[in-house]
């Protein structure tokens, strides 16, 4: 019998504490650094353990804050598949850019929880609103999780074409919000300076599993394009 993989023991081992009532409501868990100590693990195994832990709706994570137990009486309410895109893709036009497998940079790597010798899918794109590009985006997705990626996929939604096309489980999606500034090279496709500031959104799409599907950065040009986002809670 295949051995299960260690983040998937000390997963089960986290769930049955916070089964047991060890944990409150909305209490944080110990820092990462204090369970890698626990476990005598890596960080990179916590961290999945913890996503698997998100994915399953038993904790939920806050930029900057920590990890905390997701309230066991329903209060936290998820989004539907079409409220879990990042833009309207049916009013922005697509343009795909460089499509290509590559072996992954150190912090993209790191982002997807793989080795920087696990080979990726790269794909970059621009959206426009009408004729003025107002979005760069960068997606990466591991090769030995997401496979059969087609140029024409890219070209509309990532979530549906996973879902629908590839039959993959989607379980729970990250966002981290910053400003930046894009590279000279990069910034030329958006009409934009490299000075320029821009809302740029960091995305890691998860599987059932907890592995990370897609790690993704999109740079909007908010000057020129209204971001918006509008869940609807049951």
């Amino acid at each position: 019998m295949k051995e299960m993989p260690k983040y998937m023991v000390i997963a089960e081992q986290i769930k049955q504490r916070i089964m047991s009532g060890e944990f409150e409501n909305d209490q944080q868990l110990p820092q990462e650094v204090r369970l890698t100590k626990a476990y005598n693990v890596s960080r990179i195994t916590i961290r999945k353990a913890l996503d698997v832990l998100v994915s399953e709706g038993l904790i939920y994570r806050i930029q900057g804050a920590g990890t905390f137990i997701k309230d066991s009486n329903g209060n936290n309410s998820s989004v539907s598949k079409n409220q879990a895109e990042l833009f309207d893709i049916d009013n922005l036009n697509i343009k795909v850019g460089d499509f290509s497998v590559i072996k992954p940079p150190t912090d993209v790597a790191n982002m997807l929880e793989i080795n920087r010798y696990d080979f990726v899918y790269v794909v970059n794109r621009t959206m426009a609103q009408g004729d003025e590009p107002v979005i760069y985006q960068e997606l990466y997705f591991p090769i030995k999780y997401i496979q059969g990626m087609r140029m024409d996929a890219l070209k509309s939604s990532i979530i549906d074409f996973l879902t629908d096309d590839l039959g993959v489980e989607l379980t729970a999606i990250n966002r981290n919000y910053s400003i930046a500034h894009l590279e000279k090279n990069k910034a030329v496709k958006i009409n934009v300076s490299e000075s320029e500031s821009l809302l740029l959104i960091k995305e890691k799409i998860h599987l059932k599993d907890g592995a990370v599907g897609v790690f993704d950065k999109s740079w909007i040009n908010t000057e020129k394009f209204s971001y918006n986002t509008r869940l609807l809670l049951d």
